[in-house]
């Protein structure tokens, strides 16, 4: 079965999009979600790389394409979005919650980008995993996990090495394809092996 690295951060509305485009476009494909912390990269480091106009203009157009693919979607009135509590919670179920990773990560992008639930606050983050039949008290212990903390440092630290600068990401075995909009690229790579 043809499989591929889905590199994701909770606060890109744009890996929002790509996380319902890839259920649509790539049917039969295993997806290994990997999130990995947007502000880790020395890109975003230091804040959101745009000046106004270009945010502006950014915000305006991720309404088109959402609208274009039919997904719903809600600016967030928190923003910039910090998916770091989201992405430990995310990395927590894949070791230890497994059955119920896919939920929480469904949450967690609907919350972002569709419902303006603040995934920033963690309190925000423990109501979503209750809300997915998560043991709270376990989760809880989980975002705070001193492995599972490296573990998401690592990942970033890994992404960066590959030559990730921005998310979504997508690799079909060393191709690197960025953006929602490469889902088409991806698909054909994934049909060439």
């Amino acid at each position: 079965m043809a499989s591929c690295d889905f590199l994701f951060d909770y606060a890109s509305p744009w890996a929002y999009l790509a996380d319902i485009l890839r259920t649509r476009l790539l049917p039969g494909v295993t997806v290994q979600l990997q999130p990995i912390y947007l502000r880790g990269l020395s890109s975003f480091s230091t804040g959101i790389p745009y000046s106004p106009a270009k945010l502006q203009y950014i915000m305006q157009d991720l309404g088109r394409c959402a609208a274009h693919h039919a997904i719903p979607i809600r600016p967030p009135s928190h923003f910039p979005v910090n998916g770091l509590y989201a992405l430990r919670g995310a990395l927590w179920c894949q070791q230890h919650a497994v059955a119920a990773a896919p939920a929480f990560h469904a949450a967690a992008f609907a919350a972002a980008w569709r419902d303006d639930r603040n995934v920033s606050d963690r309190a925000v983050v423990l109501e979503l995993a209750h809300e997915v039949g998560l043991d709270r008290d376990a989760f809880s212990a989980g975002l705070d996990d001193p492995a599972i903390k490296d573990a998401l440092k690592t990942r970033t630290a890994a992404a960066a090495e590959r030559g990730v600068f921005g998310v979504p990401s997508f690799f079909v075995g060393s191709q690197l394809f960025w953006g929602h909009d490469r889902l088409d690229y991806v698909a054909r790579a994934l049909a060439a092996l």
